[in-house]
């Protein structure tokens, strides 16, 4: 009976300790512009084209995932030429619904935009090869932990952005292997998206180098972190 009665006064001091940890910081402000979405043809601002592109990922994302691209001629350091797509969990999901393709259009300014790089959480847009890292709350403090991100170099696929012309982006996935991989929407995918930007000239096609490709399909996996943790 004593033993039964020491686990429950200690139950509860466990579940204090867990409802007392802080919770995680949120960035006062998240590097790049968010990309602005755009319903139809008509409602393209003038000067701007519009860019059709999926974001996916074969990894659970407890935070929403962020995919940088930096326009031609810019500075990665300046947030202004930095547009940003985010991709997440559906709020009634089970399971990694970030599988399946989830199309938009948005408007951009004309120009030349490159892979730089992703991320969860991450406070900057990271370097070439490097990776976020973070404050998180443990059970015995703080601990510095890094997040699913990448940076990418200067070969990294591109898309040109033309005033009143659509592009077709396609999607970019993150994979287990913490890369971003390109590959074609099916056309299915795109029909509604194709309809509603039916008036609007067609600009290039997306230049993609063969080691950015998808390799293989995607399929809910985890991923391991530089302290063995698993998302």
């Amino acid at each position: 009976m004593s033993h039964f009665l020491s686990m429950r006064s200690i139950l509860p001091i466990g579940l204090c300790l867990v409802l007392a940890m802080p919770a995680w910081e949120k960035l006062d402000a998240e590097p790049g512009v968010e990309a602005e979405r755009v319903s139809r043809a008509s409602a393209l601002d003038d000067g701007f084209g519009a860019v059709v592109i999926s974001i996916r990922s074969e990894i659970y994302l407890d935070e929403p995932l962020d995919v940088f691209f930096l326009r031609e001629g810019g500075d990665v350091a300046n947030d202004a030429d930095v547009v940003r797509f985010e991709r997440k969990q559906g709020l009634i999901a089970f399971g990694n619904d970030t599988l399946k393709y989830k199309v938009h259009a948005y408007q951009l300014r004309p120009g030349t935009y490159r892979l730089v790089g992703h991320g969860m959480e991450c406070p900057k847009v990271p370097a070439e090869d490097e990776r976020c890292l973070i404050d998180a709350p443990g059970l015995f403090g703080r601990e510095e932990i890094s997040r699913p991100s990448r940076g990418y170099g200067v070969i990294a696929p591109t898309f040109e952005v033309r005033a009143g012309a659509v592009t077709y982006a396609g999607d970019f996935a993150l994979t287990s292997r913490n890369t971003i991989e390109w590959s074609e929407v099916p056309s299915e995918e795109l029909r509604q998206t194709e309809r509603r930007l039916a008036r609007l000239a067609r600009a290039p096609e997306p230049v993609i180098p063969d080691e950015f490709k998808l390799k293989y399909g995607l399929f809910p996996r985890s991923y391991e972190d530089d302290l063995n943790r698993r998302y």
